[in-house]
């Protein structure tokens, strides 16, 4: 059977990035939810990425596959688009890199560090690999990729209901980043002082919701939430929605956001990171 990679989407709430000369130490501090809402990428024998019937970073997949002599692929479908604030592109690099290493029999842990690097080089992330690596209630406290940077999962008591949804067009990550001033980077500090402290989802929410509102346009947010019950809290990351909501109202809510001409997923915190299906070896 074709291996398969599974892979946590994440959206992060908190972000404050870190550059170096080195791409493996540069990345961001932050906090976010890893989701069970997982890209599933299927191995192919031909040097590419295919998202949703497209190919899609076919600069990263072939230096990949340059560097490491190989010709493989994944094909991989999610309801999201790339750039709206997933993870995606973090997503699709974990699952090209872990089969083009496993063709080499590489180390599946070099595979994580080589998607890390692609993401910063290509400027499409800085800490999704090493979140979507970890999975869970992830808080990142040290920059870079997985093995150099320090991301930990926080144990969440109970199952958290969220909805998920795409309020619009995505930008690129490098457009987003140019926003992050002085203030806005120095606010982000102090809220995720509070995030590290208290170790709370709600604390979380809140901090991300505050955070996330110096940098996107919450008004389609408000359209989005309008007239929805049971919604605990919710944040914005790029238009990818994270609505945290009472179970009750999680398909009723689905309902109405569809209605209202938007994606939207029901999902709860992942409780695994990154996952390989059909090989003996996993990172």
């Amino acid at each position: 059977m074709p291996l398969r990679v599974i892979v946590p989407l994440h959206i992060s709430g908190l972000w404050i990035p870190h550059y170096s000369d080195s791409p493996l130490e540069s990345g961001s501090v932050g906090a976010g939810v890893a989701v069970a809402s997982y890209l599933t990428a299927r191995e192919v024998s031909e040097c590419s990425i295919i998202l949703n019937g497209e190919s899609v970073l076919v600069d990263q997949a072939r230096e990949t596959c340059r560097e490491l002599g190989v010709n493989a692929g994944v094909v991989a479908y999610s309801k999201f688009n790339l750039g709206s604030g997933f993870g995606l592109s973090a997503a699709l690099l974990i699952s090209h890199s872990i089969v083009s290493h496993i063709a080499r029999r590489r180390p599946l842990f070099k595979a994580l560090q080589r998607a890390h690097v692609l993401e910063v080089k290509y400027r499409t992330g800085l800490g999704d690999v090493i979140a979507e690596y970890t999975g869970g209630f992830v808080i990142r406290v040290k920059p870079g990729a997985p093995g150099v940077g320090v991301a930990y999962r926080v144990p969440v008591k109970e199952r958290v209901h969220i909805v998920l949804a795409e309020t619009g067009r995505g930008e690129p990550t490098s457009s987003m980043l140019s926003r992050l001033t002085s203030d806005v980077l120095s606010e982000g500090e102090r809220l995720l002082s509070r995030v590290v402290e208290s170790e709370d989802l709600a604390v979380f929410f809140e901090s991300a919701r505050l955070f996330t509102s110096r940098l996107f346009n919450y008004s389609a947010v408000e359209e989005a939430v309008k007239g929805l019950r049971g919604v605990v809290d919710y944040y914005l990351k790029k238009s990818a929605l994270v609505i945290w909501t009472e179970r009750e109202y999680v398909f009723e809510n689905i309902f109405e956001l569809e209605k209202r001409g938007f994606i939207a997923t029901y999902t709860t915190i992942s409780p695994i990171g990154v996952h390989v299906v059909d090989t003996a070896r996993t990172p």
